[in-house]
């Protein structure tokens, strides 16, 4: 009796798909006696309500500052400042970065404001499209990796 082993290898090939669940959300923040009305680029079916400040930092490094989280009390806005997001525009950005995991919501989210203060999200803003392909990009290629995580804390 002769027995005839062979060897195969396959090869799985996996083609990362684009990050389609985001959606822009209007909501109110409150500065003292005033409230405003900003929009939010929300990204769910994520692994953190880190994930945006993940985003941020893989692509754009350290932040500028920290300040209380607006969505949930033990989630920090991280902010970054003064920086070029599109390549070959010198135009500057501000962007905040935010989230929540609770029983009812579940994102991360992102806030970006131009050099004059103006809400980027907003309809009519000539960078909205341009900004919200760039961070639905990156944000499909974050890694998934979760020590970073620690950093935002």
């Amino acid at each position: 009796m002769i027995s005839l082993f062979t060897c195969t290898t396959t090869k799985e090939i996996s083609q990362a798909k684009p990050y389609t669940d985001f959606k822009i959300v209007n909501t109110p923040l409150k500065v003292e006696n005033k409230t405003l009305s900003l929009n939010e680029l929300r990204f769910y079916e994520i692994q953190s309500a880190m994930d945006g400040m993940k985003l941020m930092y893989q692509n754009y490094g350290k932040w500028n500052k920290k300040i209380k989280g607006k969505h949930q009390q033990n989630i920090e806005r991280i902010i970054w400042q003064n920086i070029k997001l599109i390549d070959g525009d010198i135009k500057t950005f501000t962007v905040i970065a935010d989230g929540t995991e609770t029983m009812t919501n579940y994102f991360a989210c992102l806030m970006v404001f131009d050099s004059e203060e103006k809400d980027c999200f907003k309809t009519g803003h000539p960078y909205k499209e341009k900004l919200t392909e760039l961070f639905v990009d990156k944000m499909s290629r974050i890694d998934k990796k979760t020590s970073v995580y620690r950093l935002f804390r």
